[in-house]
């Protein structure tokens, strides 16, 4: 009886430690250091798209250079605004090219001649830096259409 009380006791105080010891920020993701990341290609589907539509799917792709697997909260955001488009997406970074579909908030949609998007990366609670080879920017092509192309 008393090594069971024991045991229950000891679960206790592992899930409270456990509980206390957990992040508390909303970007979750752990890795061991902070890998160098790039975002290689950002597109949007569908492409193109009608003015009033919303963004259906984000398409990332971000290379990785750590050989660990990295747990990354991701998010799509508008460069100009810094306004959060996107859901949060968690994944797991492993090395080289990962391709990662995120999807758009409800409601954003594009508006003006253009529009330019980042993506950011959270480690282990903090933003990690994403370095990209070029802007990725959405421009409109015809009377009432977008493209990224």
């Amino acid at each position: 009886m008393k090594s069971m009380r024991s045991r229950i006791s000891f679960l206790i105080v592992a899930l409270l430690l456990q509980a206390c010891g957990a992040a508390q920020t909303p970007y979750l993701g752990t890795c061991g250091k902070t890998p160098n990341l790039e975002l290689m290609s950002l597109t949007m589907y569908r492409d193109p798209l009608p003015e009033a539509r919303k963004i259906d799917e984000w398409r990332a792709i971000i290379r990785s250079d750590s050989s660990a697997v990295c747990q990354t909260t991701l998010t799509v955001v508008d460069a100009e605004t810094k306004k959060v488009i996107s859901l949060e997406t968690k994944i797991d970074l492993t090395l080289g090219a990962n391709e990662v579909p995120l999807y758009s908030i409800d409601d954003y949609r594009l508006s003006g001649n253009q529009a330019c998007f980042e993506v950011n990366a959270y480690i282990n609670g903090q933003q990690a830096p994403l370095e990209s080879p070029r802007p990725f920017c959405a421009r409109t092509i015809e009377k009432g259409w977008w493209s990224m192309r």
